[in-house]
C-alpha cells in the first residue's frame, strides 16, 4: 500500500540507514548510474573509481551523501513517497539561477511561452531584487503543494519559524549574514513583492494572436522574523494570502513531484529544474505513447540562460542528469548531440487510485545515444517496450 502523504509539507531532511550489502555499489556516489552500453534500458554503474565495500561512503561530500542516501531509501522503500507539486507553467519557464543584477524586467522564453518578472525595487539601495537560486524554487514547492492540499489561497506557515525552514529542507541552526535564516528572509520578500508575466504567442487559421496575465504572487502576507535558534519563537501565526489569479494558475493540474528527489537535488537549482521537467515530459510521453525530445537550443533558452556557451550547459545537464537517475532510477532518458530524450517510463509518482493503467509501446527504431562530444557517432537499434 502507498504510504499517506503527510499533513504538511515538509522539504527537510530525513533519517536514512545506509546499508553497505552486496548491493551498496550501486548506490555510490562515484559509481553513478548511468546507460549501458548495450542496452540504453539497462542501467548499470559507471565505474569511475575502483572503491572496495568498507570505504565506499568514506571523503564523500554532504551533497554526495544526500544522494546516496536518498537513493537507498527509495530503493528500500519505493511506495513511501510523498507528494509535492509545481505548476506546469513554472516548469516550463522557471526562475532564475543566479540574481540577474540591477534590471528593471527578466525574462525566460520556452517556445511560445515567455516568463517575465518585474523585481521589488529598494527605494534605500536603489536596486531591483529578483528571487533566484534554490530557495524560491523550495518556497514554490511548499506553496503549490499547500495550496493544493487546503485549497485554500491563504496558506500558514507554522507553529515556529525554524520548523518552517526544516519543511523546506533548511537549517535553522547556522548563523551568520549569509545565514539560511536571513537568506529565506530576504527571497521570500523578493518573491511575494515581484510580479510575474506570462504571455503565449498563437497561430490559427493564418492569424497571430498573443495572450497574457501579469499577477503578484502573494499581495497580501504577515510575516513575523526571528533569527534566534530557540525552536520556541512563534511565527505568530504567519500566512501568506495568495492572489487569486496565481492560485488558478498554480492549481490547474499541479505536476507530482517526490519529496524525497527534492530533498537529495535541494543544493542545485539546475537539478531541481531539470527534475521537474524530466517528470513532467514523462507524463506526456507516457500519455501520448511517444519520445519527447526538447533540443539543446530550446533546453538552454529554458533553464540554462545563465551559461554563455552551449557547451558548457551540455556538460553540466550530463552530470545533473546522472544525479537525477539516482532519485528517480525508473526514468528513461537518453542524451544526444539533438537534445534531450525522454520516454515513455513509470511516473515518479504513481497514478492515483482509480486511474486507468496506461500501456505504451516503442517500436520505431532510436538512436543509440552514448555520449556527447564531437566524435560520438549514433548508431540504430531497435527496441521494443511495454509496461
Amino acid at each position: 500500500m502507498p504510504k499517506t502523504p503527510r499533513s504538511a509539507t515538509s522539504l527537510g531532511p530525513r533519517t536514512t540507514t545506509v546499508l553497505m550489502d552486496e548491493s551498496a555499489s550501486q548506490f555510490s556516489f562515484d559509481n553513478v548510474l548511468g546507460v549501458d552500453s548495450e542496452s540504453p534500458d539497462t542501467y548499470v554503474p559507471l565505474m569511475l573509481h575502483d572503491r572496495t565495500e568498507a570505504d565506499t561512503t568514506e571523503g564523500l561530500s554532504p551533497v554526495a551523501m544526500r544522494l546516496l542516501q536518498a537513493a537507498t531509501d527509495m530503493k528500500q522503500s519505493p511506495d513511501s513517497y510523498e507528494r509535492a507539486f509545481l505548476a506546469r507553467q513554472l516548469i516550463q519557464c522557471t526562475f532564475p539561477h543566479s540574481d540577474p543584477g540591477n534590471i528593471p524586467i527578466w525574462s525566460r522564453t520556452n517556445g511560445n511561452l515567455t516568463l517575465s518578472i518585474r523585481p521589488l525595487y529598494d527605494e534605500e539601495e536603489g536596486a531591483h531584487k529578483y528571487p533566484y537560486g534554490t530557495i524560491p524554487r523550495l518556497f514554490l514547492y511548499w506553496m503549490v503543494t499547500e495550496a493544493a492540499r487546503t485549497k485554500k489561497r491563504k496558506l500558514y506557515l507554522g507553529q515556529t519559524y525554524p520548523d518552517f525552514m526544516r519543511k523546506l529542507g533548511l537549517n535553522p541552526a547556522n548563523g551568520g549574514v549569509r545565514s539560511d535564516s536571513r537568506r529565506l528572509k530576504d527571497q521570500i520578500e523578493r518573491m511575494l513583492r515581484a510580479t510575474i508575466s506570462f504571455k503565449q504567442t498563437f497561430k490559427k487559421d493564418g492569424k497571430t494572436g498573443d495572450a497574457w496575465l501579469d499577477m503578484q504572487i502573494g499581495p497580501e502576507a504577515v510575516l513575523w522574523w526571528n533569527f534566534d535558534k530557540d525552536s520556541q519563537n512563534s511565527l505568530f501565526e504567519s500566512y501568506i494570502e495568495l492572489s487569486e489569479k496565481f492560485y488558478s494558475a498554480i492549481t490547474s493540474s499541479p505536476i507530482p513531484l517526490d519529496l524525497r528527489a527534492l530533498r537529495a537535488l535541494r543544493k542545485s537549482p539546475l537539478s531541481l529544474d531539470l527534475y521537474s521537467l524530466i517528470c513532467h515530459k514523462t507524463y506526456s510521453a507516457r500519455k501520448d505513447n511517444d519520445t519527447k525530445t526538447i533540443p539543446w537550443e530550446g533546453l538552454h533558452r529554458q533553464m540554462g540562460a545563465e551559461y554563455k556557451e552551449l557547451r558548457n550547459f551540455k556538460q553540466k545537464v550530463v552530470a545533473t542528469v546522472r544525479k537525477i537517475r539516482l532519485v528517480y532510477p525508473q526514468m528513461k532518458v537518453d542524451l544526444s548531440e539533438a537534445g534531450m530524450h525522454i520516454h515513455p517510463a513509470p511516473l515518479a509518482i504513481p497514478e492515483r487510485s482509480g486511474a486507468e493503467p496506461v500501456t505504451y509501446t516503442i517500436n520505431a527504431p532510436l538512436l543509440k545515444r552514448e555520449r556527447i562530444g564531437s566524435e560520438a557517432k549514433p548508431r540504430r537499434v531497435n527496441r521494443n517496450t511495454t509496461a
